[in-house]
């Protein structure tokens, strides 16, 4: 992870890309190995959140402008084309 000063100075666009190409590549990648526990995706989800909307190690409630739903759906249906890793893991189950 980034340090927390190097973060801050980003633009939410920058901080998009790495959550798209870092916090959800990587957890994928475990996703289609392992069988994880529920933990590890809300922890995943909870590193997304904190470091797209603040660029910081702690959030609290109110600072996320959208809510995480919204932001995990398809860019073509208003999200931000962040992959729900929810939704990932089960379908990787599945497979």
């Amino acid at each position: 992870m980034l340090p927390v000063w190097k973060a801050t100075l980003m633009k939410r666009y920058g901080r998009l890309v790495l959550v798209k190409a870092v916090l959800t590549a990587i957890p994928i990648y475990t996703l289609i190995a392992l069988d994880v526990p529920k933990w590890f995706i809300d922890a995943v989800i909870k590193w997304q959140r904190r470091f797209l909307w603040m660029g910081q190690q702690d959030l609290k409630g109110g600072h996320c402008p959208v809510a995480w739903k919204i932001v995990a759906r398809p860019l073509h249906l208003g999200g931000l084309g962040i992959h729900d890793l929810q939704s990932m893991a089960w379908a990787l189950r599945m497979r």
